[in-house]
Parts: C-alpha cells; structure tokens; sequence
C-alpha cells in the first residue's frame, strides 16, 4: 500500500516538476533576444500551414517574376528586361505573410492579364490572400474546382507577431542573388537556351 501511494506521489511530482520546467512561449523577449530576418520564402504556404496575410496595402510589392517550379526558385526581375523575355515572367502581386510559428514569407499572386481577369486557379489564390487578413486560414488545392479551397481555424487564434520590418526588407532578404538585371544571367542564358 505504501508502495502505491509513494508512486502515485512521485508521479504527480514528476509532472509538477516538468510543469515547473516548461519555458514560456515569449521566452527569446524575456532573455533579451531578438529573432533576425536572414530568411523569407517565396511561395504559396503548404496545405497545413495556418497564415495570415498583412492588412496594409504597403506591405504588398508588384513586380515581374520569373520561377523554375523544378528548382523550386523564384527571381524578380527588372521591368524592362522583362519585355525582352515576357514569355518566361509574369506579373505579381508579393504579399507578406506570416504562419503561426511568426514566420514571414512572401505569397506571389498573379496579377489579372490584359483582359481584367484571371484564372480560376489565380483567383482563388487571391482570394484567400484576402481572407486571410482578418483570420487565420489555411489552403488545399481542389483538382476537382480548379482552385483551391479555404478553412478557417477553428479555435480563437491569437493575432500574429509582425516583425518591424517594412515589404522592402521581406523583398530583399528574399531575393538576396535571384534579382535578373540584364539577358546575360545564368538563368535566363539557359531558358534561351543560350548556355
């Protein structure tokens, strides 16, 4: 019997005492530690990722873009050595973004074409991008609708954690070396086949 109540004592210890061990969430502000921008993705989020986009128009950058879905890189490029090489660039809309881990990346939403419109896939992109300034959500592609699909976290989320930094420090952490200047980069002497 007193081999039973000891355990059951040592036991409610042991989980007190991890209790006790257990660093807050905002641990890194109570040391004195800041987290530093060096990295920012470029894409969409992936399918169980919750995000929020930033609610000013400022935090948004339109720019031409030119990625290799193979390598899974994007690159901006300069408006007028776009026209020379429209075929592989498209416009976007770069919105900042952050997932529950208040980590930034950069959601690229392509702008509508000529005809004021865009595709279904696009579409719903930019919709969710939206949507996901008030809430946090996440998206799944549907084969099915040609788009994709929007949920809502259930639970009262808290607001994100925003860094201090402005679109333009987000746009060159994340394009630190992928900014094309000119037809002779590397990337572009290989889609032309050049190299």
């Amino acid at each position: 019997m007193k081999t039973q109540t000891a355990s059951k004592q040592t036991a409610s210890t042991t989980t007190a005492d991890l209790k006790s061990l257990r660093l807050p969430a905002t641990y890194g502000a109570t040391l004195g530690v800041k987290k530093l921008l060096t990295n920012v993705h470029v894409g969409k989020p992936k399918k169980s990722q919750f995000f929020r986009t930033h609610t000013s128009d400022a935090m948004t950058f339109p720019a031409m873009l030119l990625e290799q879905k193979e390598a899974r890189e994007s690159y901006l490029v300069m408006p007028d050595i776009s026209q020379q090489i429209s075929e592989l660039v498209r416009p976007v809309m770069l919105h900042a973004a952050i997932d529950r881990q208040n980590n930034t990346f950069l959601i690229p939403v392509p702008l509508p074409g000529e005809s004021g419109t865009r595709n279904p896939w696009h579409e719903s992109l930019a919709q969710a991008v939206e949507r996901a300034k008030p809430t946090w959500i996440r998206v799944t592609a549907n084969m099915h609708t040609g788009g994709y699909d929007v949920y809502e976290a259930e639970g009262p989320l808290p607001d994100p954690d925003w860094p201090a930094h402005d679109i333009d420090a987000l746009v060159d952490v994340a394009f630190r070396g992928k900014i094309i200047i000119g037809l002779d980069h590397p990337v572009v002497q290989s889609l032309l086949g050049k190299v």
